[in-house]
């Protein structure tokens, strides 16, 4: 049976895709998406420890031959698992805006993963299959035209399943019938849903951790002669019927590269918290600077966002209105604008001090109120206008991108400082730290990219 038009389109897409001949821009945006998981790992880590649910792979795999960033050696699909749980704990690893999802969190651990597996994989192959494994997620995403709320799909782990499975098959054997397999194989593993988030579960946080882990199983079998269907994802019973409402259009789907691939449409996150609550952080810290110590306990505030947003972050039900659990503050634009309005920042330190609420940010949650914008689109992440009514008078702030966007960019630089703050968590050394970003920068010229894990696993034990 010959495999469908998608299925073709990554087949197409990953011959395209060698590292040497890569435009500097997509090397840079290849370097960005590393440097930034990498650290968001680390900082999950470091903040959150070991839970004891996780710690239990060790009795599903045993022992194993790849790096956890808690220090163990893992069987392959417990390490990915591990890996990218760390990587989305604290909501502060990349998304695309448009195509809805978390890209690297399935895709980087499930790739770094392979590459140990593999053995001596060199670093322009780790970073081809990085690039391939993130266009194939944010391009799914972009091309799927039902929206979180209507499917009720978390497409981070739904679509990042195909992302993930088509990274680690590109590590573990650059070949086209091997890749068709795994993306087969793959969708026979499919899963990812929004329940988790309604009600503040940690397995939100878990799901593109499974994506990493049963994309990278796929791609194994599918190395050592498994066939999987042909169609996944335009068949009879294909991903785009069975869980998309047929709202799946190959035709966006395009096989070029071209001179902006998705890898360089990434946002990078600077608040740890979902996306969604990222226009109106954004507008609320350019208030903060605006007028600092004007605002005080007779001020309110009035939110307009899209719809999406306000369904999934701007409720009022007791859990994000009171937010005990981190992941119930993650997605509670009240608590996202408070912690900023009070603290002038929203870092992941807020996660562990600020739920449940301090007194100062549980005053300003309850001055705040947010609506659905009239007119917004429901599909994409979507602006904010942010007004602020006390003794100055009234002041309104308008965000169309959230820092981060591609549009609104985080320098190189920041980036950096994203990295050595995630990574400083942990209580490395500012000059490890360096040496640690400029490893990763520059990994795309290493004859072997094993060990990444490994070296920020060392760094924390020789500050420890």
């Amino acid at each position: 049976m010959r495999s469908d038009a998608i299925v073709e389109s990554i087949v197409a897409l990953s011959g395209q895709i060698a590292w040497p001949r890569l435009p500097a821009s997509v090397q840079t945006a290849a370097k960005r998406e590393l440097l930034d998981i990498v650290g968001d790992m680390a900082a999950g880590y470091a903040v959150l420890g070991m839970p004891p649910w996780l710690a239990a792979t060790a009795q599903w795999s045993g022992r194993g031959n790849c790096s956890a960033v808690d220090g163990t050696r893992r069987a392959p699909a417990a390490a990915a698992l591990i890996n990218g749980y760390f990587t989305h704990a604290l909501e502060l690893d990349d998304t695309h805006d448009d195509a809805v999802l978390h890209a690297g969190a399935g895709v980087v651990p499930a790739a770094l993963a392979a590459g140990e597996i593999r053995g001596g994989a060199s670093g322009a192959r780790l970073m081809e299959a990085i690039v391939l494994g993130i266009e194939v997620s944010c391009r799914l995403g972009i091309a799927t035209g039902l929206n979180l709320v209507d499917g009720g799909w978390i497409y981070s782990a739904l679509l990042g399943h195909f992302g993930a499975a088509a990274a680690a098959a590109r590590v573990l054997f650059d070949d086209p019938d091997v890749l068709r397999s795994a993306l087969g194989a793959a969708y026979t593993l499919t899963s990812g849903n929004h329940q988790s988030t309604r009600e503040g579960a940690e397995t939100k946080h878990l799901q593109p951790a499974v994506a990493a882990s049963n994309g990278l199983l796929a791609a194994l079998m599918a190395a050592n002669g498994l066939k999987g269907v042909a169609q996944p994802f335009l068949g009879e019973d294909g991903l785009s019927r069975v869980y998309l409402h047929g709202k799946l259009d190959p035709q966006r789907f395009s096989a070029t590269l071209g001179d902006t691939p998705e890898i360089a449409r990434l946002s990078f996150k600077p608040y740890p918290s979902c996306r969604l609550t990222h226009p109106a952080i954004t507008a609320a810290l350019d208030l903060h600077r605006m007028l600092g110590d004007a605002l005080d306990g007779e001020t309110a505030i009035d939110l307009a966002v899209n719809p999406q947003a306000h369904n999934v972050v701007g409720k009022t039900h007791a859990a994000r209105m009171n937010p005990e659990r981190r992941l119930d503050a993650q997605f509670s634009i009240y608590w996202c604008v408070a912690v900023a309005l009070a603290h002038g920042a929203v870092r992941p330190e807020h996660l562990v001090s600020e739920a449940p609420p301090s007194p100062a940010v549980a005053s300003w949650m309850r001055r705040i109120r947010c609506a659905p914008a009239t007119g917004a689109s429901d599909r994409d992440i979507g602006g904010c206008t942010l007004t602020a009514t006390g003794p100055f008078g009234t002041r309104s702030v308008t965000v169309d991108n959230a820092k981060g966007h591609p549009d609104n960019p985080v320098s190189d630089d920041e980036l950096r400082q994203k990295f050595a703050h995630n990574v400083g968590l942990a209580g490395v050394t500012r000059e490890r730290i360096a040496g640690l970003a400029d490893r990763l920068w520059s990994i795309g010229e290493a004859p072997d990219a094993a060990g990444l894990v490994q070296d920020i696993v060392a760094a924390r034990d020789a500050a420890a």
